[in-house]
């Protein structure tokens, strides 16, 4: 969820670039809005969990993590 909602409010940042009375700052906003943020939203949750495996192969654990409250009914 702070992925997808970090990502949207980026982009609607960017995305107001569109509304510039400059043509370049309009149509770099919409390039950038569209292409960029949406993949790297679609990265940030795919290729980051898959790295997070690779290191956590790579550099394990000394103990288990322990979150309090999760998984608990």
């Amino acid at each position: 969820m702070a992925t997808i909602f970090t990502a949207i409010t980026l982009a609607i940042g960017v995305v107001t670039w569109s509304f510039s009375a400059l043509k370049f700052s309009g149509r770099h906003g919409q390039a950038a809005g569209v292409s960029c943020f949406i993949i790297n939203l679609v990265m940030a949750m795919t290729a980051l969990p898959a790295l997070a495996v690779v290191l956590e192969r790579i550099f394990p654990r000394r103990r288990p993590v322990h979150i309090p409250g999760v998984l608990q009914h």
